[in-house]
Parts: C-alpha cells; sequence; structure tokens
C-alpha cells in the first residue's frame, strides 16, 4: 500500500491530529543513507517522499509502505523533539527499517531543499572557524585531518604536559639539551584520536614574539640545509614522548655501560648520539611512531638487518616519506604537495657491515663476553644508512614538513 499507517501492532493508538503552524509551509525533503558505513544520501521520491511527510506531520510514530517488492516501517522518533528541530530549521533524523530483513537505514527530513542547503552552508562556515581555532593552536596535530567533518570540538584542548629534563649531559647534542622541560602542551587531533605526547609547531616566521623558539627553528632549519635535500622546510612539528625519551636515556645508559671495558685491546668505547633521518609511508605511521615511538617489526625493505632503518641523507629517507594534507585554514602552510619526514636522535654504538634479514646483529670478535654489534650499516668507513634494532634505541624528535 502507498498509503501512510501509523504501524502494523493492533495495539498501538495513532494520536489525534495536532495543528501544526510552525511546519504549515514547509514542504518536507526526505533522505536516505544507503552508503553502508560511508554516507551516501538519495532523496525519496515521489509517492514515498509525501507518505513520510504526511505522518510526520501528524504526528504519528511510524509509518509503513511497500517498495520494491520490500515492506519498511521508518520510525520516526518523538513528536515534540522533531516539531522543535523543524521550527529550527534542523534536520529530523529517522530510521528506516525492512521488514523482511532487519536491515536498517538512517533516515532525515529538512523543512525544505533550501532549509538544508541553508543548514549546510552554516555548518561548513562552523567547520571552517573551528579549523582555524585549530591552526592557531601549536600544540595541535593537523597532518591529514581535514574533511567533510569538523574537528570533534571547536577549540583543542590545552592539557600541561610534565616532563622532567634528560638531556643535560655534555654528550648529548646541543639541539637536545636546548629542549625546554617546561610549559609543555600534551598534542591535540582533532578527530579525537590519543596523543600521549608533547607537540610544538614551529615556523618561519612568528608573531608571537617566543624568541626561544625562533631559535630552535633556526637550528632546525640548520640541520635541513645540510640533510643533502635541497628543498624548502615548510615547518617542523617537535614530539617530545615522556615514555619513550625516558626509555631511550635509559637504553643510553645501557648499551654505554656495555661499550665499558669488555674488550681485548682493553679500550673503551664511546656511544655517539647522532640526529638521522627516517621516512615512513603513511600519516598514521608518523602518529604511531609519535606515540609508540620506533618498532622494527615494522621493517619491510631489510637490506642490511631486520631492524629500523636511519639515513645521514633526507634525500635517502625522503624515498619512503609520504605525503600529507593541511587543513585548507593553515594558508601559511598550503603548498600544492607537502611531504613528512622524522629527524631522530639515534644511539650509534660500533657498526658492521649489514645483509639481507640480519637478526640479530653478530658479536664482536674483540669482545670478550661475546657482546652484539650495536648497529648494522650499509659501508665501512663513512656509513650513510644506519640500522638499530632495539626499539629504545632510537627517539622521534621533530616531524619536517617539506616541500617535494
Amino acid at each position: 500500500s502507498h498509503y501512510p499507517s501509523p504501524g502494523r501492532d493492533a495495539s498501538m493508538t495513532c494520536p489525534a491530529p495536532v495543528p501544526i503552524l510552525a511546519t504549515a509551509k514547509q514542504p518536507g525533503y526526505w533522505q536516505c543513507d544507503v552508503g553502508n558505513g560511508r554516507s551516501n544520501w538519495v532523496d525519496f521520491q515521489w509517492p514515498f517522499s509525501a507518505i513520510l511527510e504526511q505522518a510526520f506531520c501528524l504526528g504519528w510514530p511510524s509509518v509503513d509502505f511497500r517498495r520494491g517488492g520490500n515492506d519498511y516501517r521508518v520510525i520516526l522518533g518523538q513528536w515534540h523533539r522533531r516539531l522543535q528541530e523543524a521550527c529550527n530549521g534542523q534536520p529530523c533524523d529517522a530510521e528506516q527499517v525492512n521488514q523482511q530483513t532487519n536491515a536498517k537505514r538512517p533516515v532525515r527530513r529538512w523543512p525544505s531543499a533550501c532549509a538544508k542547503g541553508n543548514w549546510e552552508a552554516a555548518q561548513l562556515q562552523k567547520a571552517q572557524q573551528n579549523w582555524v581555532n585549530w591552526t592557531n593552536a601549536d600544540w595541535a596535530w593537523l597532518l591529514d585531518v581535514d574533511g567533510p567533518d569538523p574537528p570533534s570540538v571547536p577549540t583543542p584542548p590545552r592539557r600541561r604536559y610534565a616532563l622532567e629534563s634528560c638531556f643535560k649531559d655534555a654528550f648529548w647534542p646541543p639541539l637536545l639539551q636546548s629542549w625546554p622541560n617546561e610549559k609543555l602542551i600534551s598534542a591535540a587531533h582533532p578527530k579525537g584520536e590519543r596523543c600521549n605526547f608533547a607537540l610544538k609547531r614551529l615556523l618561519p616566521t612568528r608573531t608571537d614574539g617566543d624568541v626561544a623558539a625562533g631559535q630552535e627553528w633556526s637550528a632546525v632549519k640548520n640541520f635541513w640545509q645540510q640533510s643533502g635535500k635541497g628543498t624548502e622546510l615548510l615547518a617542523a612539528f617537535r614530539v617530545q614522548n615522556r615514555g619513550l625519551i625516558e626509555a631511550f636515556c635509559a637504553q643510553q645508559k645501557v648499551m654505554q655501560a656495555r661499550l665499558s671495558d669488555d674488550f681485548t685491546d682493553g679500550q673503551r668505547r664511546d656511544l655517539g648520539v647522532q640526529l638521522l633521518w627516517h621516512g615512513t609511508r603513511s600519516v598514521q605511521g608518523l602518529l604511531d611512531i609519535c606515540r609508540d615511538g620506533f618498532d622494527r617489526a615494522r621493517a619491510q625493505t631489510c637490506v642490511y638487518g631486520k631492524g629500523c632503518y636511519f639515513a645521514t641523507s633526507a634525500s635517502y629517507s625522503d624515498r619512503y616519506a609520504c605525503d600529507v594534507h593541511l587543513p585548507r585554514s593553515a594558508d601559511h602552510l598550503l603548498h600544492p604537495q607537502v611531504r613528512a619526514v622524522f629527524l631522530a636522535a639515534v644511539l650509534v654504538g660500533e657498526c658492521v657491515v649489514g645483509s639481507n634479514n640480519m637478526y640479530p646483529p653478530p658479536q664482536k670478535p674483540h669482545s670478550v663476553s661475546g657482546e652484539r654489534y650495536e648497529n648494522t650499516c650499509d659501508r665501512l668507513p663513512k656509513p650513510t644508512i644506519f640500522v638499530t634494532y632495539k626499539d629504545q634505541q632510537a627517539l622521534p624528535l621533530y616531524i619536517m614538513l617539506y616541500k617535494p
């Protein structure tokens, strides 16, 4: 039947018709989401749109109809809520249920096609303003999060991030020694994803008078200029993960102890800390490394050993880097293409040239207790690729955003 009914349950009583003044001039515009998890709203055509509209205006809790050989029931929800939404020009949510299969699909009703356009324009303007709020926050994660949906909250939450000083000893690189450990802010993700690290966005120019950030940018840019990539550095995100930093410092002590007095020649070996480059093929990979560190279990191309790879040249790591997309409101970063790569601190001890899928690294012939090499590499002397075999042996420092 193409005529609406309040439902087939004999115990259901239909409420008495209620005068609808607020919606008297609303023709109603009905849609159904047929996307199966991905939004794909299609219009209800006549006479089904008229069936739904009549039931809506009469205040019925549900309405049945038959279409394409299937029986459907659309559950319209509470009458007072529907009336309020209609008066405010908002979409009214409902649900379509296939009576044979019990399959359910979202349904929504707009006061009119024009009201739908006005509401969507207002939502777009709101989303754009929300993105402006997020891009103005230098602790916000902005990589590959722009899209049809606005951030989960209008402004990024500002939460203090506590961090003890771990890099004051002279053997740490000057860049790490200069890292702040006060007034840090926990990273905020527009889609609400887990962020257990502090984040600070560094830019070529600043208007907030942050002298320390300007000096830090100059230092980071200097590393980039020495990296051999030769393209413009657009921005950098400093990543400070409390758990990863503490594990990295602990690993440094363990590895240094093994290099102290274990060798047949009686000579002490020093453990180095090198700033090297690392590319990952997805933005999700960038976020995972910021949260959980470098994971050698994810290694795929293992020419010099089964571990995490780091290069002295950003050009080499760029082969494994990913493209990123930034919110349209980040006009200070906009470029047709932006790529991202990590600058990492890596513990480098004694190296040996690695081989395909080598794991673990070989034992040192000059070690009294048979300790293994700390790293493998591509060549000796002057290696350009280093492989680590301990997850705590490298620490993500910065995500560098640059032109291809």
